[in-house]
């Protein structure tokens, strides 16, 4: 009965202030091992952002946000390899080329006014294009021996549209042209007679063939080679309509009068195509008329007699004026 007493008089508060010194004792030891492992992971990342470079990619955008001396605030001026490769170089080139591109620009404003851009979206102009017309002429069966007769000038007049796609210097151009072409042939002295004679003369047939003609073609201007001129080039597609056919020289013309013999009205086809290349040099008057002048070449692509076996297909050089408004 005594030594229980004992126990719990004397031995009771002992156990207790062991426990609660024993849980001080942990608690302690924890905050001082959490106080270490922060100062020292602290340290380390102070250590590895000074000095270790994550990549060249980083170091440069912080370089560019922060300033070259981002790694050591305390030093204000950059040093001589950081301010070569991440300030002078670039601001000496971007310097350089914005000079540059100003006095371009300056110099093309002032030499060149009229041709900096087109002063309208689409350009009309009026055309007026002498022509020499020589035919390809084959022959076979009744019309053996058929071959080309020269050539003449006949006149083409229209109105031209340039339609401005790309600045000032590339165009869809097309337009409505009125264009006279000659047909002639040489024909053999035997032609259209019921005897084959080998001492007849030689015989004619000349045809003018009236169409309506559309363009379309490209053109590509050269700009600034002369101070108030340029020069292009045009190629492209035209398509011909036939309006109306005439024979000349009917009294002579043997082709004709074996046609009106023979009932048929209609010598030639109602259409054709051809393919246009040409050149020429725009005169710039001022900013808005100009005045060209140029060289076309006309292939035809199609037979446009209408006998099986005749063949005929045009070719065509044109001297082209014209005046822009």
């Amino acid at each position: 009965m005594d030594y229980t007493l004992f126990v719990q008089r004397e031995l009771f508060p002992i156990l207790k202030t062991y426990k609660f010194m024993k849980k001080v004792a942990a608690l302690s030891l924890i905050l001082v091992l959490t106080t270490l492992t922060t100062a020292s992971w602290a340290q380390f990342r102070q250590v590895s952002t000074n000095d270790y470079a994550t990549s060249r990619v980083t170091e440069r955008r912080f370089r560019k946000i922060l300033g070259s001396d981002y790694n050591n605030p305390q030093v204000a001026v950059p040093t001589q390899r950081a301010t070569l490769v991440y300030d002078e170089k670039p601001l000496r080139k971007r310097r350089k080329k914005t000079t540059v591109d100003r006095e371009y620009q300056q110099s093309r404003s002032e030499a060149y006014p009229d041709y900096e851009r087109p002063s309208h979206l689409i350009e009309m102009s009026l055309r007026f294009a002498p022509n020499a017309a020589v035919n390809v002429v084959e022959g076979v069966g009744n019309y053996q021996g058929f071959a080309t007769n020269g050539t003449a000038v006949r006149p083409s007049i229209g109105v031209s549209l340039d339609y401005f796609f790309f600045k000032d210097r590339y165009a869809f151009s097309s337009g409505l042209w009125y264009t006279i072409k000659r047909v002639g042939y040489r024909i053999p002295g035997s032609y259209g007679e019921t005897r084959w004679n080998p001492g007849a003369p030689v015989k004619e047939g000349v045809y003018n063939l009236q169409y309506v003609q559309v363009p379309l073609t490209v053109k590509l201007f050269a700009n600034n080679l002369f101070p108030t001129s340029r020069l292009y080039i045009q190629t492209g597609g035209v398509l011909d309509v036939k309006l109306a056919e005439k024979a000349l020289m009917q009294s002579t013309n043997a082709y004709y009068q074996v046609a009106q013999r023979n009932g048929t009205k209609r010598q030639f086809g109602f259409a054709d195509a051809a393919w246009l290349l040409g050149g020429g040099i725009q005169f710039g008057l001022n900013g808005i008329n100009a005045v060209n002048v140029g060289v076309t070449y006309q292939r035809g692509l199609l037979e446009i007699a209408r006998p099986g076996d005749l063949t005929v297909r045009n070719r065509m050089v044109s001297l082209e004026l014209g005046f822009r408004f």
